[in-house]
C-alpha cells in the first residue's frame, strides 16, 4: 500500500479505501488498476 500511497499522492488510507471499493471515483478505479498490475488480485465477495 505504501508503494501505491506514494505513486498516487495520496495516503495509506486512501489506498485501503480504494482498494476495498468504499468509493468509485476515477482514481480509486486507477489505484485498483495499478494494483492488479503490480501482483495483486482480485477476490470475490460473498454475503
Amino acid at each position: 500500500m505504501n508503494a501505491l500511497a506514494k505513486m498516487f499522492g495520496v495516503s495509506r488510507i486512501a489506498v485501503h479505501n480504494a482498494l476495498h471499493f468504499r468509493y468509485n471515483s476515477e482514481l480509486c478505479e486507477r489505484i485498483r488498476k495499478a494494483a492488479i498490475e503490480r501482483g495483486g488480485k482480485e477476490a470475490e465477495y460473498n454475503s
